[in-house]
């Protein structure tokens, strides 16, 4: 029994006096002014703005000096040791557990790399691009995700790596890597092709990144958008076509190109062109015409989106007030009830639709009754007395 109880003991030293070795031997911090480079990382989130800032200006300081010691925290895991030890901790002393826990800390991996990522963040450009790539498999987002901003505030030498990121076979990575390339914008316009690539996706949160880090480029992006509208994935050409509607007017550029594919083979293709020809120009006779085909297209989304989007060119009423007279009739009520709505914002423009807004009073759906009601109060008060 004795001898059992002096093998389980020497077993238990051990295990705590490796564990101790083990990080002696990893825990070798740049100091800077009497603090670690851990200690001040601290301080960058920390609630005084002065700590911060003086802690920002120390790491900065010590630069190159500390990327070291942080491309080490940030790769740790907890160790191997962590479940021999919980399991063989309660028969350990109090004091050696206390040694053990508080001041080696060897379980506390998560919070060592989160330090990590902080600190090489705050680096700037000083920053190791490798590292902080590998870092965005994290499997903790709250390491991801400032291992991605830190990659946008390096800039223009992070965008290689960035690109071979977008092609990683986690849809984490590839997103965040858009995100990052959004960061550094104009500077990233080499991965303009590869980001037009990711508008392909069937995750959501990848394909709208790309969609986002594509409108940040500049004229490099909205150039990659605009030729995207004629790939041959309907995929990429529906996306292209929502990245630049996000983009709003300053895709001006891209109107012409939205016209041609408002008439795509493809429904979602053409909803999204409709959709966004509305927010990037429709101040032309060319995409008003383009809006009022929309009215009666085959598909009842393109059909409802070309109502909205003809809200604001009431300028070319003579164009588009005949056509969203018509479309009160549509067979869907979702699109009597929108053109109802668009009739009614654009107010006294609309006059000569009054007599079919007072026909759509009688219609069957309660909805398409609602928005003609308010369309005829709007146009009526605006109306010059004659």
């Amino acid at each position: 029994m004795k001898r059992r109880r002096l093998i389980l003991l020497v077993i238990l030293l051990g295990v705590s006096a490796a564990i101790l070795l083990v990080h002696w031997r990893s825990r070798r911090e740049p100091v800077y002014q009497g603090k670690t480079v851990s200690a001040w990382a601290r301080d960058l989130n920390g609630p005084d703005p002065l700590a911060r800032s003086n802690a920002a200006v120390a790491l900065h300081a010590m630069g190159p000096a500390a990327v070291p010691f942080l491309v080490q925290s940030l790769n740790r895991r907890d160790s191997v040791l962590k479940r021999p030890y919980r399991s063989l901790a309660p028969k350990l002393p109090l004091w050696l557990r206390r040694i053990v826990v508080q001041r080696a800390k060897p379980f506390d991996a998560l919070n060592d790399r989160l330090m990590a990522v902080n600190a090489l963040s705050a680096l700037g450009t000083n920053a190791p691009v490798l590292p902080l790539v590998n870092a965005l498999r994290d499997p903790e987002r709250i390491i991801a995700g400032p291992a991605a901003t830190a990659l946008g505030n390096i800039g223009r030498s992070a965008v290689p790596e960035l690109i071979r990121a977008l092609g990683d076979r986690d849809g984490q990575v590839r997103s965040l890597a858009c995100y990052a390339l959004s960061i550094i914008g104009r500077d990233a316009s080499d991965a303009a092709p590869a980001l037009i690539q990711r508008l392909a996706e069937t995750e959501s949160t990848v394909n709208s990144s790309a969609a986002h880090a594509l409108g940040r480029l500049g004229n490099e992006g909205l150039s990659a958008l605009i030729a995207a509208l004629k790939n041959p994935d309907e995929h990429i050409r529906a996306q292209a076509a929502r990245a630049l509607g996000n983009l709003g007017r300053p895709a001006r550029a891209a109107a012409s190109a939205l016209i041609e594919v408002t008439t795509d083979a493809d429904p979602t293709v053409r909803q999204n062109a409709v959709q966004a020809l509305g927010t990037v120009w429709p101040y032309s006779a060319e995409s008003v015409a383009a809006l009022t085909v929309a009215l009666k297209d085959e598909n009842a989304q393109v059909r409802l989106k070309g109502a909205q989007a003809l809200v604001h060119a009431d300028r070319f009423r003579e164009l588009q007030i005949p056509a969203l007279i018509e479309a009160l009739k549509d067979k869907d009520p979702q699109v009597r009830g929108a053109t109802a709505q668009t009739l009614g914002q654009i107010r006294e423009s609309a006059k000569s639709a009054l007599p079919a807004l007072r026909e759509s009073l009688k219609d069957e759906s309660e909805f398409v009754r609602a928005r003609a009601e308010e369309a005829l109060k709007r146009i009526e008060q605006e109306r010059v007395p004659e």
